[in-house]
């Protein structure tokens, strides 16, 4: 166990080393469930206190004493409030015999080097406290009166409508198992900083059809987990060979990587949901499955205009119940690479080339570098076999095909 904490603990401190910011992702699936992902921002001082907020939060799941299979899920929210301000918020969501719900949030001023409060956002505090604990006492009746009579607002995040202010259920003493927050409107409060409030052009652009004949022998790679520093590479060498994949994303990664999403679909490679936080899907109410899915479906539309129609659950587990709370089409696979599992080129070929038939689908991961570096051989064996790579839409309307005739 402790190996493998120090691994996690290494890749975690180390994920700030490239240029560009991106995602720092772990999907873990071996005596537990785990999935976290985060950004890296570049800041040196808040990539430290992420990191280290992260790693103090894994160890501390690792000595749960649970006779079950854990699960910890941590995603976040980033926003650029302006050109010196960067607002992260992590939140956090352990499931053991009960669930447990957290947040952190980190609010860094570039300009000055430090962590900003609410104090040097908002000009009167005082003025809103009154009715900050007032609210908190309607929607929460079983708050603790000692906690609120000397309450702080140490967690908040700004968009471009609202500041939002977060109470851990711990802290203030609430029944709730979720988070608890309140959102004030901008527009009531005299802020000491701007706001950037820029929109974006819509974009829309749809998958590029290929010419594949009803004969042709054909396979669907797809890549889960992503999108990552990794898969402009990935789409490199499927460029390379004419090939195409299709791309099962985690929809709180996606704002990070907007241009890769585009050239996916420019290049002829397809899109798909893979939920929103990777959470055990299985565990999760309607409700809370549809969030999963919609979130992802309109982080996906607002950046690309595309509107994915599949879905691959999370660790391949899902239920006819699910199934029936939306609309997408479930897409599992019928070869495996285990990638995350075995990490070596060879043992990846040997997982997916003899198990490789006319309309299989490949599944992999584009969250690391071992599927990136296996890809080309697999590219060049299944080539040299005769294949078409297409996506999974297209695998299945050749199925569609070839069943009527």
């Amino acid at each position: 166990m402790k190996k493998i904490i120090v691994f996690l603990m290494i890749i975690l401190l180390t994920s700030g080393c490239g240029k560009e910011k991106n995602i720092q992702s772990y999907i873990g699936r071996d005596k537990e469930f785990v999935s976290i992902n985060y950004p890296v921002t570049n800041i040196n001082i808040l990539d430290d206190a992420i990191s280290s907020y992260v790693n103090n939060v894994y160890y501390q799941f690792k000595n749960i004493d649970y006779d079950g299979i854990p699960e910890l899920n941590i995603s976040y929210t980033y926003k650029e409030v302006n050109e010196d301000i960067v607002n992260v918020s992590l939140q956090t969501e352990i499931v053991t015999d009960k669930t447990i719900n957290k947040i952190k949030t980190f609010t860094y001023n570039k300009a000055n080097d430090r962590f900003l409060t609410m104090e040097d956002l908002v000009q009167d505090l005082n003025t809103l406290d009154y009715e900050i604990k007032k609210e908190l006492l309607e929607k929460y009746q079983d708050a603790d009166m000692d906690y609120l009579s000397n309450v702080s607002y140490d967690y908040f995040t700004v968009d471009d409508e609202n500041l939002t202010i977060y109470f851990n259920p711990a802290e203030i003493k609430s029944k709730h198992d979720e988070l608890i927050y309140l959102d004030i409107p901008l527009d009531s409060l005299k802020l000491l900083i701007d706001i950037d409030k820029t929109k974006g052009n819509d974009v829309y652009l749809s998958i590029k059809k290929k010419n594949v004949d009803i004969d042709d022998k054909v396979v669907a790679l797809t890549f889960d987990d992503g999108p990552s520093k990794y898969t402009a590479k990935i789409l490199d060498v499927l460029k390379k060979y004419g090939a195409s994949a299709t791309f099962f994303l985690v929809g709180n990664k996606v704002d990070f990587y907007g241009d890769i999403l585009r050239r996916m679909l420019n290049e002829g490679s397809e899109i798909g949901n893979h939920s929103y936080d990777h959470k055990r899907l299985t565990r999760l109410s309607k409700e809370d499955f549809q969030i999963e899915i919609n979130k992802t479906q309109e982080a996906i539309k607002k950046l690309t205009g595309f509107t994915p129609t599949l879905f691959r659950p999370t660790y391949g587990g899902y239920t006819k119940t699910l199934k029936s709370y939306t609309d997408l089409k479930f897409v599992l696979w019928d070869v495996d690479s285990r990638d995350w599992q075995v990490k070596s080129t060879d043992k990846i070929l040997k997982n997916i080339l003899p198990n490789v038939k006319s309309g299989s689908i490949i599944l992999m991961h584009d969250n690391h570098e071992y599927a990136l570096k296996a890809l080309d051989k697999i590219i060049v064996n299944l080539k040299n076999q005769g294949y078409k790579f297409v996506t999974v839409s297209e695998l299945l309307e050749l199925k569609k095909l070839r069943e009527s005739e």
